[in-house]
């Protein structure tokens, strides 16, 4: 101890020495200043080694919150414009599909279903991979397998092979690039992470804006066979999100070598080391000039290569952990301990559960409407190229709604009450879903849906922010993929049901008020859950104020 409080002095003794040479107007720059600075840190870490990996692991910790991180906002926000416009055509693809091969709603709207469904149902499947893997691989994985669903779609001769190619191949393809680009726009963002996740999703609302009236003209033009491969490549487009979701980690490691470069070029020319201490940043520099290197054409190359050392590194670790159960490339608790690939546990509070039935019973009316509301148009009189554009309208809303209101809840004065107004939102919903068979022309189903759009805009951006306000960020991931399967499962049985109510009474109306009754009734589960949510924090609250009088 007496040493290292000599260190500590005399480190102390030469920054002081240095600040006073300064004054005096000396010959001392200030780059002299700035390694006077790093000498000094460099005995105090000597002298306090014990407490300094804490504070390392502390800044590592945190959320870069810009920089890179914008490349993901776009990367992402492809994912959504590509999986949007997709989704949002299905009223599309469903006469197209019921024109070629004549077959029952039911039955018809079965391909569409699973298509939507396994996106999310496998997400919790996506979201284990991603903690065992990265987001950068599932993504990839994702992308081939959704191309060739797509592509081997257009030369099925009847509608049952499509539940295969179209709606297990591209939805479980779509499942392992959607679940990665939300959940490492939350990794990469902390105090902007709602305005990063509403430009993020707001791709959804430009694709249902521009893909499905694209698609009815291609439908015209090239055909069914033609019209699905120019989808497939579109679907192709997935790889270009994969390269742009960076591993966290390596991000770090990067910035950590460019930092150690700036620390290279600005100690340049300077002989003020001398003994260990010079000999040791010797070898740091050579450490760091080979590091700075490596030219950005060889990042794959590098990610191989801190990929191999992290393994090396936790190799006793994960020796004695069932692979079943844990990953080997994720960070870890606040208590130190890596995270399960899927925390099952998270039922047990009883706000994520109320929010997970609130989203399937609101499901089963979102999904209805995207895929019956083209039907519903051309039934009440409208052209169908009309009714395409109805989900047009609505996707634009729902973009441009996604992006204001995300800055909007992100207020500090807004955000204390952001779960109220996303469970206030779900009955205006339900209002809106039981107004649209009531339109009988265009230009009223137009308004209806611009103004659906604005509210399930609203609704959609927030689910992964909603999220992390309930449970924290450290939960994310397990947390989202377990949402998506309740969504996912909604999302089979809203137009499943919708098709068979249309078999049997003749008409799409019962179909939008069916819906209606389940995001009522999903309304009233979530605002149970946030009542419960609320008296929990306020519990809370008050064992904390008693522990601290307590101290007192």
């Amino acid at each position: 101890m007496v040493e290292g409080n000599n260190s500590m002095n005399d480190a102390a003794t030469d920054c002081d020495e240095t600040t006073s040479k300064d004054l005096d107007g000396t010959s001392f720059t200030v780059d002299d200043k700035s390694t006077n600075q790093q000498l000094k840190e460099e005995s105090c870490n000597q002298a306090c080694l014990p407490d300094q990996p804490i504070v390392v692991e502390e800044e590592v910790q945190k959320a870069p919150d810009g920089g890179w991180g914008w490349f993901i906002v776009v990367g992402a926000c492809l994912v959504h414009f590509i999986m949007g416009g997709f989704e949002r055509s299905n009223g599309v693809l469903y006469l197209q599909l019921k024109s070629r091969y004549d077959h029952s709603a039911t039955a018809t709207s079965w391909v569409l279903s699973l298509f939507s469904t396994l996106r999310l149902a496998v997400g919790p499947i996506a979201s284990a991979l991603c903690n065992k893997y990265s987001c950068r691989t599932v993504v990839m994985m994702g992308a081939t397998i959704s191309s060739l669903g797509v592509l081997i779609s257009a030369f099925v001769p009847d509608l049952p092979y499509l539940y295969f190619t179209y709606g297990v191949l591209g939805g479980v393809g779509r499942a392992f690039t959607y679940t990665p680009s939300l959940i490492i726009v939350g990794y990469y963002f902390n105090k902007r992470r709602g305005i990063a996740v509403g430009l993020s999703t707001s791709g959804v609302g430009f694709g249902s804006f521009l893909l499905p009236p694209i698609m009815e003209i291609m439908f015209d033009y090239y055909g069914f066979i033609g019209t699905f491969i120019i989808l497939s490549a579109v679907m192709s487009h997935f790889f270009i999100p994969g390269a742009l979701f960076r591993p966290l980690d390596l991000h770090r490691r990067f910035m950590e070598n460019d930092r150690q470069k700036d620390a290279r070029t600005e100690e340049t020319g300077e002989n003020l080391l001398t003994g260990v201490t010079q000999a040791t940043r010797t070898q740091n520099l050579l450490s760091s000039q080979s590091a700075a290197k490596m030219s950005s054409s060889l990042e794959l190359t590098a990610n191989v290569k801190i990929e191999s050392q992290k393994t090396s590194l936790f190799q006793r670790k994960l020796s004695k952990v069932k692979l079943a159960i844990k990953g080997t490339d994720r960070p870890k608790d606040k208590n130190g301990e890596k995270r399960k690939l899927l925390d099952l546990s998270l039922f047990r509070n009883f706000a994520f559960s109320a929010l997970c039935i609130q989203l399937f019973l609101f499901t089963l009316s979102f999904n209805s409407t995207f895929v019956f509301l083209p039907a519903l148009a051309e039934e009440k009189g409208v052209d169908r190229l009309q009714g395409a554009y109805l989900i047009s309208i609505l996707g634009i809303f729902d973009g441009i709604a996604r992006i204001v209101m995300s800055s909007v809840l992100d207020l500090k004065r807004v955000k204390p009450f952001r779960l109220i107004i996303y469970n206030c939102v779900m009955f205006v919903v339900a209002i809106v879903s039981l107004l649209l068979p009531s339109m009988t022309s265009f230009w009223q189903f137009a308004i209806i849906s611009g103004l659906y759009g604005v509210l399930s805009g609203t609704y959609i951006a927030q689910k992964s922010v909603v999220v992390v306000d309930i449970l924290g960020v450290e939960h994310l991931s397990s947390a989202f993929g377990l949402l998506l399967m309740f969504q996912g499962l909604s999302g089979l049985v809203g137009p499943t049901v919708g098709g068979l109510l249309k078999d049997f009474l003749g008409t799409y109306d019962m179909a939008f008020y069916f819906g209606s009754i389940g995001i009522v009734a999903g309304g009233f589960t979530m605002a149970v859950g946030n009542i419960w949510l609320y008296k929990q924090k306020k519990l809370k609250e008050k064992q904390d104020k008693q522990e601290a009088n307590g101290e007192h």
